[in-house]
């Protein structure tokens, strides 16, 4: 079976939420089944400020540590923790799914960067600088166009980069994208961003910016949440999906794509409304054909179905992805 690596997953923020209603092994219990079904074998599992704590991250970030540090325990039969390169081999000889542990924004650190060591002596090795908020290193597509990074933010570039994590651009608004591309010097990654061209939201890549991102070796991964693949609901299909993943590819090549599939059936279950969250999503049905973990493998039919070599499928069902962590874990 060709081996799925979903580049985003909100799975820590439904563990902390859960956990705190006196759920235990809620990977095992919710989202194991899915992803045996979809064929989803490892991702990256992302720690996200959800709203209303954006009102204290510093706090809740901690709960989520807290929650995922005793979930990764609970399931250490199912999980293993992506440190370094030799852990998706390890993970492979114990028959376990590889999970890279990431950070969906650093509202948590505030404006104290030791907080990028402390995070990445916990294991953690992916980073976006921000969620759709302006924080005190960078700024989200849901906020001012004409603030971008701060000189703290330009900082943690820096150190991110330095420690060996993985920074992850999805969310930037285009002028922090610019400034972390003028300040980066490795490969970095738009886990859950699609084709402006094809679906103009802001969450979206334009050309420019997928050619810039491939330029430093880095991959796109393609979302699967449904007003970012097309405003016309009537749209929101798998084959539309696969039509981003079409045009990216031939932009910029099938070593530059990925998928980040962004599944929200167990977000939504627990949304608050009226929360920033809530606000930037749409009461639409979730895309036809990729409505959960279930239905992941189901891209590669269509791949298959419009002409992609299997080795092609192979790079970007996940090599693409867990090739370009190995190379940046091992340096």
């Amino acid at each position: 079976m060709t081996f799925i690596f979903d580049a985003h997953a909100d799975i820590w923020s439904d563990v902390v939420v859960r956990r705190s209603r006196g759920e235990r092994e809620v990977f095992r219990n919710r989202h194991l089944e899915k992803f045996k079904k979809g064929g989803v074998s490892g991702g990256i599992f992302v720690m996200w400020i959800d709203p209303p704590f954006d009102q204290n991250p510093k706090q809740r970030l901690a709960e989520i540590i807290k929650a995922a540090q005793a979930e990764l325990e609970e399931a250490s039969g199912l999980l293993h923790l992506v440190r370094s390169a030799s852990d998706f081999d390890a993970a492979a000889a114990l028959g376990k799914m590889p999970v890279v542990w990431g950070v969906e924004g650093l509202s948590g650190i505030g404006s104290d960067l030791g907080g990028l060591e402390a995070l990445y002596d916990l294991g953690i090795r992916h980073m976006s600088l921000t969620w759709n908020e302006a924080n005190p290193l960078a700024t989200g597509v849901k906020q001012a166009p004409d603030r971008g990074l701060t000189a703290l933010g330009f900082e943690a570039v820096r150190q991110i980069e330095a420690l060996g994590i993985l920074l992850d651009v999805s969310h930037l608004n285009e002028k922090s994208f610019w400034e972390v591309m003028s300040a980066t010097s490795k490969p970095l990654i738009a886990s859950h961003s699609n084709a402006r061209a094809l679906c103009d939201a802001a969450r979206n890549l334009t050309d420019e910016q997928i050619r810039a991102i491939a330029s430093t070796g880095g991959i796109i991964g393609i979302n699967s949440y449904r007003d970012f693949i097309d405003l016309d609901p009537a749209k929101q299909t798998i084959e539309r999906f696969v039509d981003h993943i079409d045009y990216i590819v031939s932009l910029v090549g099938v070593q530059h794509v990925g998928l980040g599939y962004d599944f929200c059936d167990y977000i939504e279950e627990n949304l608050i409304q009226g929360s920033m969250l809530d606000a930037s999503r749409s009461t639409a049905p979730d895309t036809l054909g990729l409505e959960t973990a279930e239905k992941a493998s189901e891209v590669l039919k269509h791949l298959r179905e419009r002409g992609y070599k299997e080795s092609d499928i192979e790079n970007i069902a996940g090599a693409n992805f867990v090739r370009l962590l190995k190379d940046r874990l091992e340096e």
